[in-house]
């Protein structure tokens, strides 16, 4: 099951990219790190196993001109899987590396991208770093780096955007073509792997409502056929619908979002993958005292597999955000409290852990 996203890079460039776009100039650059740190405990007594990764995704955008930047994210990252303190499996290193521009047209309406994903990660995972390399791979827990590497690859885009009365429509489509690489080393023999092409659309609106926004979007990603070694297989294409919504309440604001992950019925090895779906639903309160801003949430999550429920999941958070000099420093911490289930018997077993991080961006 491939993940949503790298999310945590995401997050950096989301965080980075509003401080360089009016920006001209090495002078302009932005840089911007998210160590982050991730402990997730699966069952209990002698048979739990805890899954803990530290990742470290940083980002480089760099604004050549007002309308041509180019960004560069790449991450460290240390996974284990470990029992009764005792770790079983563990794999660390970088990451790949992306690099993207990103030119601008018109009155910011058109927006054409170029990237490649440069294999700079850890390749060839012996049987010993399977099992922490598969672990992190998973849209419902979410680890912060979910891979190591997926081969060189490239990726060219375009997004449109325009005002409809009170909406604001924007509309992006891309293409990414992979190439083989060897991923896994079993008993002395290598396996190839090459990811599928990649097809994906998006639209997404917004809009004024009073002093706040709503926005809504919704993204289709079609794949090709994975090949692993010989064998080929179509692991199902995702729709990911998302929703937003700002309401500021004086010194206070409201935040509401949620999305939804649905990968439809594919091939795995050996058999059929049946269709998958993540739904999320937060609320958080943003208080600002000063120059500090104060952001409790509460999180939930659901997971079904063919309809059958899979696994529920419930966060708590707390996050700050406060400047100093010339950084910008967000600490965050959350709780996890919940349960994976059996689609065969319904039969459930606990998951407890927690997740820190320190964004510290440069600008």
């Amino acid at each position: 099951m491939q993940p949503i996203m790298r999310a945590s890079v995401a997050a950096l460039l989301l965080a980075a990219a509003p401080c360089v776009a009016p920006a001209q100039g090495l002078s302009d650059a932005a840089l911007a790190a998210i160590p982050q740190y991730v402990s997730i405990k699966v069952g209990s007594g002698a048979s739990a196993k805890t899954v803990t990764q530290l990742s470290v995704p940083m980002v480089f955008v760099l604004p050549v001109t007002s309308r041509f930047n180019i960004d560069v994210a790449t991450a460290y990252a240390n996974s284990e899987v470990s029992s009764n303190g005792t770790t079983s499996s563990s794999i660390n290193g970088l990451t790949d590396t992306q690099v993207r521009a990103n030119l601008t047209l018109g009155n910011d309406a058109v927006v054409f991208t170029v990237g490649a994903n440069i294999p700079t990660g850890q390749y060839t995972i012996p049987e010993g770093q399977a099992e922490a390399a598969g672990q992190i791979g998973n849209d419902f827990l979410l680890f912060p780096t979910s891979s190591y590497g997926s081969g060189l690859s490239g990726t060219g885009g375009v997004a449109f955007a325009r005002s409809l009365g009170n909406w604001n429509l924007g509309v992006a489509a891309s293409f990414r073509k992979s190439t083989e690489f060897d991923a896994f080393n079993i008993s002395d023999r290598t396996f190839t792997f090459t990811p599928a092409d990649e097809t994906r659309a998006r639209v997404g609106v917004d809009r004024m409502i009073g002093n706040g926004r709503l926005t809504l979007g919704v993204s289709y990603s079609a794949f090709g056929k994975d090949v692993a070694d010989s064998t080929s297989y179509a692991t199902g294409d995702r729709y990911i619908g998302q929703a937003s919504l700002y309401v500021p309440l004086g010194t206070t604001d409201l935040y509401i979002s949620g999305w939804n992950l649905y990968r439809a019925r594919g091939q795995q090895l050996g058999g059929v993958s049946n269709p998958e779906s993540v739904a999320n639903g937060s609320v958080a309160l943003g208080l600002h005292v000063g120059d500090l801003l104060i952001e409790p949430s509460i999180e939930g999550r659901s997971w079904l597999v063919d309809g059958v429920k899979a696994g529920l999941l419930g966060n708590g958070g707390l996050r700050l955000r406060f400047g100093a000099g010339a950084f910008t420093i967000m600490p965050s911490a959350t709780y996890h409290v919940g349960k994976l289930y059996s689609t065969i018997d319904g039969s459930g077993i606990d998951v407890t852990g927690w997740r820190t991080s320190l964004m510290i961006r440069l600008h």
